[in-house]
């Protein structure tokens, strides 16, 4: 899998880990009373005791914090991220470059080869017509 699909991936994951998070929390939390004279009427039935909440918070947390780490070093070791923005375009004209050379000597060895082809036809036409005539010769020596 290449670097860039990698990175995508754990893009994803970390969405995916974030979303799940989010949702944890939501559902999972103990209701705060926030005024002390508005009482709390109806305490949430799936909220996970506070300290298995603290500790399940925390390890959410870590394990997001990890995958922000995996996806640093991905981007890291991308071909061309401590390179300049000039220093960028130039290797990508010298790619150019390159390649503009490459599919010269490509037509250049195409042109070569038709001309080969041509002549080996030619060649062979040749032959098959000596041998044809020749045939003919011999036709009509024996009648």
């Amino acid at each position: 899998m290449d670097r860039l699909t990698q990175l995508q991936d754990g893009i994803d994951a970390m969405a995916r880990m974030l979303t799940n998070s989010l949702f944890y929390v939501h559902e999972k939390s103990s209701m705060a009373q926030l005024n002390d004279s508005i009482p709390i009427a109806q305490p949430k039935v799936q909220a996970d005791p506070p300290e298995v909440f603290q500790q399940n918070l925390h390890e959410l947390a870590g394990d997001l914090v990890k995958k922000a780490k995996e996806i640093d070093a991905l981007i890291e070791v991308l071909p061309g991220i401590k390179h300049t923005e000039e220093e960028q375009m130039e290797l990508l004209k010298e790619l150019e470059e390159k390649n503009k050379q490459a599919n010269e000597e490509y037509e250049a060895a195409v042109r070569e080869m038709e001309s080969v082809q041509a002549k080996v036809t030619q060649t062979l036409r040749t032959i098959a017509d000596d041998w044809s005539q020749s045939g003919d010769q011999q036709q009509g020596k024996k009648e």
